[in-house]
């Protein structure tokens, strides 16, 4: 008997119909169901207990090898469920040895698939995408119509999560020509589940390409099926992709919308979970863009709860970053309530002096728009700040550490120089500037994490010249990070050699001049998604020096070009030396 492991209803009916079977397959594969069903409700003791009893109840025939194959696939389910990475290497590599062994290409792509959780997991991209490939040679060679729309969503899924690392368009064309081969399946099936996933794929291939409002419609037409489905589909993560729609389109009143709803239903259906987590830590990060500092703070709190019932990690600093911002905002509330009254009577005062009113209204006019320039500038920046991607792998590398059993005192080292910089990059938003010796040590924290999620792939080397006070010489906050981590991220993928970035600062010409190295891929080589890349990071500093300049009166500017070996990219930054004196920026 064949039952869809999404379809919580046909496992139920198929248990339901076995019960007045006897014979021992029936009875086995019973077993093998309900462990099944006990794994997608995360009702974990039962499913261990059921899984035990099937093990020991194996009779000791020729077929005794079919049945232990099924315990070892369910073995892997549930410590994959149990978030057991460990043991569930060691069931997911027993169970693909046996259906190798036995020939079974249903359980070896079964493996597959869990090793491709595992990997990913870890963060082990290569290993990872070397079993998605194996797994794809038997997706595209599959004949089952029952299972080939489910199989092709989940090949999609991992193209379209490949494509997020290496943003190699070519991954995000297949993605999509897998969905829509499982779209014509399942509508002819009527597999709302399986229907529901297509959208959501098209939707992340539309939101990748910037077509936001395509986007909108192909998850209106995935939460229509949902509500259509008879099965019961947790609208949660759909509303959660359309708030983030809405959210790019800059609506931010239908964005938080969306996220109350996404948020309802994952703590209805789902509970306390790592997908509810998750969600409440990205509407956190929704509200607080929206400029709803309060709700932000309140689910950040929520957030917190849960992540230390689940993980254990520090969250304190956070919290106090958004009720600063929150005491700040009622703050400057108040402050512009109170200036918009002071204007007004000014202006009752002077309304019989018509020609001075014009006058001091159009300069007025242009005084205000040279502001809004500059607050422009200044959201533009704090909506650039280091890639949140960052952060959830270098969280996912730790927690490989913390699973590994590695040196407690390496990863309390390890969690120290995140939250460091963690806590660096959010404060960033209030500070203008730092000492290079504060920017030294946050670029070698920074590296420093980037070399766990990439190890052996590049050296680095941060400098100074020693005729630099780097104490109290000043330069704008989070100026390098950005072109630092496109070198890491963009400049090094696909060279077959090892990566090197130097970073030296050094006085020229009574100015400070810092250069970035990488022997990377380099501009001319690396294609268009390199160069988009390049942009944004050139974007950063054009504003972070555009502001310098004009609240100093300096010349600062910066060179970005291949560099003259004919190998990397090399950055020349030029700022005008500042100190910092009783707690005040000063020209030198």
């Amino acid at each position: 008997m064949l039952v869809a492991l999404n379809d919580t209803i046909g496992i139920k009916r198929a248990v339901n119909d076995l019960e007045k079977q006897t014979s021992f397959p029936c009875t086995f594969q019973k077993w093998n169901l309900s462990i099944q069903f006990y794994i997608s409700k995360k009702q974990l003791n039962q499913a261990d207990s059921l899984i035990k009893t099937s093990e020991q109840q194996i009779p000791k025939k020729d077929c005794s090898d079919n049945y232990q194959l099924i315990v070892l696939l369910n073995k892997a389910r549930y410590y994959k469920a149990a978030l057991n990475y460990e043991e569930l290497s060691d069931q997911s590599f027993k169970a693909l040895a046996l259906a190798e062994k036995l020939k079974d290409t249903r359980s070896i792509l079964a493996a597959y698939q869990l090793i491709v959780h595992l990997f990913t997991r870890q963060s082990e991209d290569e290993k990872n995408w070397l079993y998605v490939q194996k797994a794809a040679a038997l997706i595209r060679n599959e004949n089952d119509p029952k299972y080939k729309a489910e199989d092709l969503n989940w090949l999609a899924f991992e193209y379209e999560k490949k494509y997020t690392l290496t943003e190699n368009i070519k991954l995000l064309d297949t993605a999509i020509a897998y969905s829509l081969e499982a779209k014509q399946l399942a509508i002819k099936k009527q597999n709302y589940a399986e229907i529901v996933r297509c959208f959501r794929i098209q939707e992340a291939n539309a939101y990748h390409r910037g077509r936001l409002l395509e986007a909108i419609k192909f998850i209106d037409s995935a939460i229509d099926y949902a509500k259509a489905s008879p099965l019961r589909i947790n609208p949660a993560s759909l509303y959660f992709s359309k708030a983030w729609d809405y959210m790019d389109l800059k609506k931010f009143e239908e964005a938080q919308l969306w996220q109350d709803s996404s948020l309802y239903y994952a703590e209805k259906i789902e509970g306390r979970s790592p997908a509810t987590m998750s969600l409440y830590g990205e509407a956190a990060k929704l509200y607080e863009a929206a400029g709803n500092i309060n709700k932000a703070y309140s689910t950040y709190k929520q957030y917190g709860k849960m992540k230390d019932s689940l993980f254990n990690l520090q969250r304190t600093e956070k919290i106090n970053e958004l009720e600063q911002k929150y005491e700040k905002t009622k703050n400057e509330a108040t402050i512009k309530e109170l200036a918009q009254q002071k204007q007004l009577y000014l202006l009752l005062a002077i309304a019989g002096i018509l020609l001075a009113l014009s006058i001091a209204f159009y300069l007025r006019q242009q005084q205000l728009k040279h502001k809004q320039n500059i607050l422009e500038t200044e959201q533009r920046l704090n909506r650039a700040r280091m890639n949140p991607h960052f952060f959830f792998n270098a969280l996912s590398s730790l927690q490989k550490f913390a699973l590994q059993e590695q040196d407690p005192m390496t990863l309390a080292s390890n969690l120290s120089k995140f939250s460091h910089i963690m806590r660096e990059t959010l404060e960033s938003t209030y500070k203008e500037y730092l000492t290079v010796e504060q920017e030294i040590d946050f670029l070698n924290e920074y590296l420093e994490l980037q070399k766990i999620r990439f190890p052996k792939t590049f050296g680095y080397s941060v400098s100074a010249s020693n005729d630099l006070d780097i104490e109290t010489l000043l330069l704008p906050s989070m100026i390098i990070q950005p072109f630092v981590e496109n070198s890491i991220e963009h400049g090094f993928v696909g060279i077959n050699y090892p990566g090197e970035i130097s970073i030296s600062f050094k006085e020229e010409k009574n100015e400070l001049c810092i250069t970035i190295y990488d022997n990377g891929k380099g501009l001319l080589e690396s294609g268009k998604v390199h160069s988009e890349h390049i942009s944004r990071a050139s974007q950063i500093i054009k504003d972070r020096i555009y502001l310098l300049n004009i609240k100093l009166k300096t010349k600062a500017r910066f060179n970005l070009e291949n560099h003259p070996s004919g190998t990397g990219v090399l950055v020349t930054i030029y700022l005008p030396i500042l100190t910092k004196s009783e707690n005040q920026v000063t020209n030198a």
